[in-house]
């Protein structure tokens, strides 16, 4: 197998079909088809199932997907850090983030850190934190940020770095703003609800302790859609925010909810089992974390 047939796997899943996996790839479609079939005997799986118009992964096929793109991946971080040493560029960190960060958490986690290595190149993943473990367990980057439940994985090293209080957010002329101080969870049971999923599952725990169940009109990774859902259809986003995130949002109301079980820490998180460059060993050092 060579790196051009785990590319080409990818792009035709991700296109939807082989001849729009040809056209962009500017390879022959029955070419293409070759390749597959190829793969397919390679490995001894049926990895896709074509349809009229439509390609449909097998099971096979999701764990050769997740595996080749982590491989094209791996590929592609290899490449940017030659190319960065090539240029000059001694150092290169490669950090996992959640998706959807305002402004202030770059600064905030950037800032300083760039003021002392202004020569240094990044590669950013900006995923869900359900991708960012297993994108550090496999060595695309060395840090990775979660914002959820702490990971249960002995092969993983978690570092605690902020709360961040679950809250609801609405527009000004949302009855619930009529309510004096925090909302209960019941005060939100009545309504439809955008989560993100990093808070989905802190969500339904709280609500089930009133023996309730939430009433989850949209679900989306980052919070920045969840919030804006709220605002644009007038609906309640519950998502986890910091107090510099609550100053930059001046349109709609905010709210605490007495429920001291609704937060989310974030945390850093880093393989037991891959030596860390100096270069992410200083990163979190800016961070108030030191790492032998």
């Amino acid at each position: 197998m060579t790196l051009d047939s785990y590319r080409n796997f990818v792009t035709i899943v991700d296109c939807g079909s082989i001849v729009a996996a040809a056209n962009k790839l500017l390879i022959a479609q029955p070419s293409l088809s070759n390749q597959l079939k190829n793969i397919e005997k390679t490995y001894g799986a049926k990895l896709l199932l074509r349809g009229n118009r439509s390609l449909e992964l097998t099971d096979a096929g999701r764990i050769f997907y997740k595996r080749a793109k982590e491989i094209c991946m791996m590929e592609e971080g290899l490449r940017n850090e030659l190319l960065n040493q090539k240029a000059g560029f001694s150092e290169l960190l490669k950090i996992s983030i959640p998706a959807g960060n305002s402004p202030y958490f770059l600064h905030k986690f950037f800032d300083a850190f760039i003021a002392k290595h202004p020569k240094v190149n990044y590669d950013f993943y900006e995923i869900p934190s359900e991708f960012v473990i297993p994108n550090v367990l496999n060595g695309i980057t060395e840090i990775g940020l979660i914002r959820s439940a702490a990971p249960g994985h002995g092969a993983l090293t978690l570092y605690p770095y902020e709360r961040e209080d679950i809250v609801a957010l609405f527009p000004k002329d949302h009855p619930l703003a009529k309510i004096k101080g925090k909302l209960s969870v019941p005060d939100l049971a009545n309504y439809p609800l955008a989560i993100p999923f990093d808070c989905l599952d802190i969500v339904y725990a709280s609500f089930g302790h009133y023996l309730l169940s939430p009433n989850v009109s949209m679900i989306t990774s980052p919070k920045t859609t969840a919030i804006e859902w709220a605002r644009s259809f007038g609906s309640v986003a519950l998502v986890s925010l910091t107090k510099e995130d609550m100053r930059e949002i001046k349109d709609m109301c905010i709210k605490y909810i007495s429920d001291e079980n609704l937060y989310i820490m974030s945390a850093f998180i880093i393989s037991k089992d891959r030596h860390l460059s100096k270069i992410a060993k200083e990163f979190l050092q800016v961070h108030g974390i030191e790492v032998s």
